[in-house]
C-alpha cells in the first residue's frame, strides 16, 4: 500500500521551532520527514565525557534554518495528526543538513533517505558523533 497518496506541496511560514524535528507554521503541526532528532531536555557526551544539550542544540539549529519560506512537501500524516513533510530553505533539504551536522538521527523505521547523511556525520565524528549518546526513539522510552 502507498503510504503517502498525497501531493500536497507549498511554501511555508515557520511560527514556532517545536524541538529539533517539529515546527509549526500557524495551526499546522509539522514533523521533519525521516529523521528523529534528540528531545528538548535529552543531554549527550561529547568525546572528553562533558555532558551538552544536543535537544536544545538541535532546536537552534533548525530555527537558524527556519528564518525565511519553506518549500515543503506533505510525505504522510502521523498517528498524532502532525503533517510528515520534506523541506528545502533554497536548497537546502533542512533535515539531511540537521543529520549531515549530527544533530540528528536518520529514522530508519520509516525511511532511509538521509542514511548516507547519517554515515557521513558518523564518519566525521559530528555533533553527537562525537561522542555518546542514546538514540532518540531509546530515550523517549525511558524519559
Amino acid at each position: 500500500a502507498d503510504t503517502a497518496p498525497f501531493a500536497i506541496s507549498g511554501t511555508i511560514t515557520v511560527t514556532k521551532v517545536s524541538d529539533g524535528d517539529s515546527l509549526r507554521s500557524g495551526r499546522l503541526k509539522i514533523r521533519l520527514h525521516g529523521i528523529d532528532a534528540p528531545e528538548l531536555k535529552q543531554t549527550c557526551k561529547a568525546a572528553d565525557g562533558v555532558v551538552w544539550p544536543c535537544g536544545d542544540a538541535a532546536r537552534s539549529a533548525l530555527a537558524a534554518m527556519v528564518d525565511g519560506p519553506l518549500q515543503c512537501q506533505l510525505r504522510d500524516v502521523d498517528r498524532y495528526g502532525r503533517l510528515i513533510m520534506q523541506c528545502l530553505a533554497g536548497r537546502t533539504d533542512i533535515a539531511e543538513a540537521l543529520v549531515s551536522q549530527g544533530l540528528a538521527m536518520a529514522y530508519r523505521r520509516y525511511s532511509s533517505d538521509y542514511v548516507a547523511a547519517e554515515d557521513a556525520a558518523e564518519a566525521g565524528s559530528k555533533g553527537m558523533w562525537q561522542g555518546r549518546f542514546e538514540p532518540p526513539w531509546d530515550w523517549r522510552k525511558k524519559n
